[in-house]
């Protein structure tokens, strides 16, 4: 009997079942719960258990389960019954224990059965004392409102779970939808740009054709040409080594038809093929631009965004970082302070006193990607950096060596004295960038060695640094602010 409740339970509603079915994996539930299940099949019909899908709905009665179910019933409510009148004639034949008398009156202020004489004394005088019968309809009216309450409350949460189940299946259908969306959408590009390399590598293939059979051509043009000169060329050859009299016979003519011999070169179709094989080129050069902004779209929106909050204990003296750690900026010199820097010193070309701090959070692995809203005054730099080995506890904040030193390699970019640049440990490279970012992304693909930087409001590729080996240690944010003005802040 302790283990019918579970056994006997529909899995959807946690009640005896109620009219109980089987479906096509075995499973039984109740019939209105199942059926509820199935009002919004997506890609068919699955068992709310097992998962097991079919393709047509199937419900089976199990009528056996039926009359287990309705003996389970009986015999639980015959035990109880049995243990209620036991414990009733118990009490009927025990009676007051003080006075030996049948109870038969209830006091309500001390909850006690009372007999005739306990109800006639002094401590229950002033009481409200009822008879049993009357007592017992009393509270089986008050049980009664209790039952009725918990059974609209009952019904109040069936309903809540019923709309939160129809909400669930809704929010499936929709996750479902977007899935089919999605495929439609990669599908349909995957088969336009499969259609365009299709057409594209014909149009190669027949200027190839065009090409060979072009050469085809000029080559026998030639071959003919060069025959008929051999063949002139052998006539007078024979001609010449005539003894003198048939040598200058009708030497006129033979002169007159060598003078008026016109070599002419065939005409060559290279020059209209080169100008096929330009034209194609050209054409292209859009799709290509198409093609390679697609691509940086792409790449901006692979990988996965990371929060970033700056350390500052590992910031420059001279910097002033946010208390939330979400924004760094160059602190004005104050008067008499000789930490100064020379206006003209590069302080790309100093790593030893680079005005930079760190991110507290690291990268071992994955695609991972931060926005950074860059100020137009100053100079700045933004990126990661990876510790070497051999670099001590201590910190740039601490007057260690600071990133970009002898302990740090770098992959950076960022605007010094008005130029841009790609900035390593080693090595700057100059940029030309169209348009001055506002917003600028750092994108790390840990795994491949990937550095790239992206114009965020564009989303365009700035630069790119060749794959690196990040050699299994963590890559830290870095960045650099520099001069009146500068101020780096992290996007939300």
């Amino acid at each position: 009997m302790d283990e019918l409740p579970g056994e006997a339970s529909c899995p959807i509603c946690r009640e005896y079942f109620r009219d109980p079915v089987s479906i096509h994996c075995g499973h039984h539930f109740c019939r209105a719960c199942i059926e509820r299940c199935w009002e919004w099949p997506t890609g068919g019909f699955a068992c709310p258990r097992c998962r097991d899908t079919a393709p047509r709905r199937s419900l089976r009665p199990s009528r056996e389960l039926q009359r287990v179910l309705e003996l389970a019933r009986r015999l639980s409510r015959g035990e109880a019954l049995g243990a209620r009148e036991e414990e009733e004639e118990e009490e009927e034949e025990e009676g007051c224990r003080r006075h030996r008398e049948p109870l038969e009156a209830f006091c309500k202020e001390d909850a006690a059965l009372l007999c005739a004489i306990c109800r006639e004394s002094r401590a229950h005088r002033a009481h409200t004392v009822l008879p049993l019968p009357e007592a017992v309809r009393e509270f089986e009216e008050q049980i009664q409102a209790g039952l009725q309450t918990l059974k609209d409350d009952r019904d109040k949460l069936l309903e809540l779970r019923e709309a939160e189940m129809r909400r669930n299946w809704e929010c499936l259908e929709r996750t479902e939808a977007e899935r089919r969306r999605l495929l439609s959408h990669f599908q349909g590009l995957r088969l336009c740009l499969e259609e365009l390399w299709r057409r594209l590598l014909a149009r190669l293939r027949r200027l190839e054709s065009d090409l060979g059979r072009a050469q085809e051509e000029a080559a026998t043009a030639l071959t003919q040409e060069i025959s008929r000169l051999e063949s002139r060329a052998l006539e007078l050859q024979r001609r010449r080594r005539q003894p003198a009299r048939p040598f200058l016979q009708d030497i006129s003519s033979t002169l007159s038809s060598l003078r008026n011999e016109n070599f002419q070169l065939p005409p060559s179709p290279l020059p209209d093929l080169e100008n096929k094989i330009q034209r194609f080129r050209e054409e292209n050069v859009p799709l290509e631009e198409t093609l390679r902004r697609f691509r940086d779209i792409l790449t901006f929106e692979l990988p996965e965004r990371m929060t970033v909050t700056l350390d500052p204990s590992t910031a420059h003296p001279r910097l002033l970082v946010a208390p939330d750690g979400s924004s760094v900026s160059w602190e004005r010199a104050q008067p008499g302070d000789g930490a100064q820097p020379d206006p003209g010193t590069d302080p790309s070309t100093d790593p030893g006193t680079d005005p930079s701090v760190l991110g507290r959070e690291g990268v071992t692995g994955g695609r991972r990607c931060w926005d950074v809203w860059v100020a137009p005054e100053g100079s700045w730099a933004l990126g990661v950096a990876r510790e070497t080995l051999g670099n001590g506890a201590e910190t740039p904040g601490s007057g260690a060596e600071t990133p970009g030193g002898s302990e740090w390699e770098l992959w950076s970019m960022g605007l010094c004295q008005g130029q841009f640049w790609a900035l390593t440990s080693l090595e700057r490279v100059p940029l030309f960038l169209a348009r001055v970012p506002s917003r600028v992304r750092v994108a790390l693909d840990y795994e491949r060695g990937q550095v790239e930087f992206f114009n965020a409001d564009e989303r365009s590729l700035i630069f790119a640094f060749p794959a690196a080996s990040f050699q299994g240690q963590s890559v830290r944010p870095w960045f650099l602010v520099w001069g009146e003005g500068a101020r780096l802040t992290l996007c939300p």
